[in-house]
């Protein structure tokens, strides 16, 4: 059971205080609903103000994009009321695909908003044509009304910054990754408990970037230094494939040449204690620089050489190992530099350009969700047009509202069976505020009291993250329902009743759209994602392709978290796909290397390296078509035995990129198919236990 805390507590008053002002401010300019000013605080209110800022700014900018697109459609459309139906189910359809598309990134919540206020302005503009433009400025007007009161109460009573909010996930993010690499190190780092480390990593450094960017509107010191958080996200992604990489070498090694790796011992150890001690806070530390730079020399010092190599060849893992190890403690220097100067405020000279942020998109998917509002938003308008329910335009708007608003959920349904609940529940609230507390309210201080013992506790369960979604229907449609206007009027139960089975019908049809049209599920998300992965590694290997490691870096983490948050680690299937994306990252970074240092070889062995690089590409392809694969692939041995037998430059990184791709494939054959019989190319297995 959650607990809330003070500051809960507190964003429920802010929150309902905003609610307030708004409401009186709507009365006192006689606006004709100030319901919505009203609504439209419980909307954007969000505990830290910068979330506010930028959801206020795109709320805004839907909102008015979707008035206009509404009246554009009204003065097409008016005398046509099939054409006017379907532009708008074809507009919120479009809207809904750009907004999935665009996942979780600010603008997508504006194409949201964009698609639904066209049905919420355009239908009731479009049964009173001649009233249109002061209907469509009347909602724009409430709606920024209720944003600007949300913002000012966040911005100047007791405001939480995002800036402060970063800087907290940063601290922590680095304490989780400063246990995890002590972990790896120590050789602690078991399966189940790995995997839960990483997936809470992955997952917190790839929200830093969405803290950036709510930072920049409410902290001026963030917003100079937004570089230094996109370079310090950078290495921390960095980081986390280093730590990938040494954990799946070290596990190697204790299996296949434990002398090899009690011989490191020592090193690793001491690289342990570069980070702080557990439960010790991040500290800034000037001698660290100086023993940090001592252990990546002894690291680079004890790389076995390339007749280590071939006289031994265990010693090609160690050399990878030593190598990570080098990169380790360079970055973790690197990552420190920079949190200090976010902490600080500091300027910091960078040369170097801030590495890609770059998410994955999922065209079909946003199709099928924008597919299914369209559907949606037509099938309950043939309904109302065929039967002639005066009420049935709020079935057509919330219609294309739930499918807008679920349309990025893997399964919907149970999100919008919760929706409808708490959609009658509040329909019950606000037949008593309707009914038995509002014909005795005599002035707007009685209504602010009879509102207080409802709207503070709603207020306290939307901070609660784990709750607030649940619940938001429940105190935003009370508001919808009560539909609080300047005019006073006695309540008529049938309208009330009527109205109310009409909002219903809208969510009931979308929940009935997506039980039709999206019977697919988490596992077919999944399957997507493994997909994209697959995509993602045939396209490094294709010829014409070259990526940069951090842009790969950032695209395939964002899939991996996505795939992580999916999944669920104590299923040994699931935990193998899991353990097998992060293994596909190692792949990419090793096809990376390749690419590059087959240019600096001579042309025979270019040509081995290009024909592993062929094979890789059109097994990959294989693999993410579904047909079935050519077989084992030899491309890896033949390459390995040219390279060993006539040494080119860079001998030892190619060697090493080549056994760890093998070793991937053979490891990982639940992603990448049955094609390698042995962690170790044919050439060099009599080094190791077959």
């Amino acid at each position: 059971m959650v607990q809330p805390g003070w500051r809960d507590v507190l964003f429920s008053v802010k929150t309902f205080g905003a609610a307030v002002l708004a409401l009186y401010i709507a009365f006192a300019l006689d606006l004709t609903q100030p319901t919505w000013a009203m609504l439209t605080v419980f909307v954007v209110s969000q505990p830290i103000a910068g979330m506010v800022a930028a959801k206020s700014l795109f709320r805004a900018i839907g909102t008015i994009m979707g008035a206009a697109v509404a009246l554009t459609l009204v003065g097409a459309f008016a005398q046509s009321a099939p054409m006017f139906l379907v532009s708008l189910a074809l507009w919120i359809g479009a809207c809904t695909f750009t907004s999935v598309l665009l996942r979780d990134a600010p603008a997508a919540y504006g194409a949201m908003l964009s698609g639904y206020t066209a049905a919420i302005v355009g239908i009731p503009a479009a049964l009173a044509p001649e009233t249109a433009f002061d209907y469509a400025v009347g909602r724009c007007i409430e709606i920024l009304l209720g944003i600007g009161c949300a913002t000012l109460v966040s911005q100047v009573i007791f405001p939480r910054t995002a800036g402060e909010a970063l800087k907290e996930s940063v601290n922590a993010t680095l304490e989780d990754a400063a246990d995890w690499t002590r972990d790896v190190l120590h050789g602690k780092s078991q399966q189940e408990k790995a995997l839960a480390d990483q997936r809470k990593l992955i997952s917190d450094a790839i929200s830093l970037d969405g803290l950036r960017v709510f930072a920049t509107f409410d902290t001026p010191s963030v917003r100079a230094a937004s570089n230094v958080v996109r370079h310090l996200q950078g290495e921390l992604l960095s980081l986390l494939a280093i730590l990938v990489s040494v954990n799946d070498r070290l596990a190697l090694l204790r299996g296949l040449a434990p002398d090899k790796h009690a011989a490191l011992q020592d090193i690793l150890v001491r690289t342990a204690s570069l980070l702080p001690a557990p439960g010790d806070p991040l500290r800034h530390d000037p001698s660290l620089g100086a023993v940090a730079e001592g252990l990546r020399q002894e690291a680079m010092s004890r790389l076995p050489t390339f007749d280590d190599m071939v006289h031994d060849h265990r010693s090609i893992p160690v050399r990878n190992i030593l190598l990570r190890i080098g990169d380790l403690v360079t970055t973790w220097r690197r990552i420190l530099d920079l949190r200090e100067a976010l902490l600080l405020g500091n300027t910091m000279s960078l040369s170097e350009a801030a590495p890609s942020t770059d998410r994955y998109r999922d065209i079909t998917f946003a199709l099928v969700a924008g597919s299914v509002s369209t559907t949606a938003v037509l099938a309950t308008s043939a309904l109302w047009v065929s039967s002639g329910w005066q009420q049935g335009s709020s079935a057509v708007i919330f219609s294309g509202v739930i499918c807008s608003i679920l349309g990025a959920l893997d399964d919907p349904v149970p999100s919008a069976a919760n929706f409808l609940r708490m959609t009658i529940f509040s329909a019950i609230f606000a037949a008593i505020y309707l009914f038995a507390v509002l014909p005795s309210i005599d002035g707007f201080v009685s209504l602010v009291f009879a509102f207080l013992p409802f709207y503070l506790p709603f207020g306290i369960l939307l901070g609660l993250p784990r709750i607030s979604l649940k619940v938001t229907p429940l105190g935003l449609n009370l508001v919808a329902f009560l539909g609080l206007t300047n005019v006073r009027s006695q309540p008529d139960f049938a309208s009330f009743a009527n109205s109310s089975l009409a909002l219903l019908a809208g969510i009931g049809a979308g929940i009935l759209m997506f039980r039709l049209l999206r019977p697919l599920g988490v596992e077919w998300t999944v399957r997507r994602i493994r997909r994209g992965i697959l995509r993602d590694l045939e396209r490094l290997a294709g010829p014409e392709t070259m990526v940069s490691r951090n842009r790969f870096a950032s695209r395939m983490f964002d899939r991996i978290n996505a795939l992580f948050s999916r999944l669920d680690a104590t299923q040994p299937d699931q935990r193998a796909l899991m353990r097998s994306a992060l293994a596909a990252l190692r792949v990419g970074f090793n096809l990376i290397l390749l690419k590059e240092a087959s240019h600096e070889i001579p042309r025979d062995a270019a040509t081995a390296i290009a024909r592993v690089l062929a094979e890789l590409e059109r097994h990959f392809r294989d693999l993410r078509m579904g047909t079935t694969i050519s077989g084992p692939l030899h491309a890896i041995d033949d390459a390995v035995a040219i390279l060993l037998a006539r040494p080119v430059s860079r001998v030892e990184d190619l060697l090493t990129a080549l056994v760890a791709v093998s070793s991937a494939l053979h490891q990982h054959a639940d992603l990448f198919g049955q094609v390698r019989s042995s962690p170790v190319p044919d050439i060099i297995r009599q080094g190791f236990p077959a």
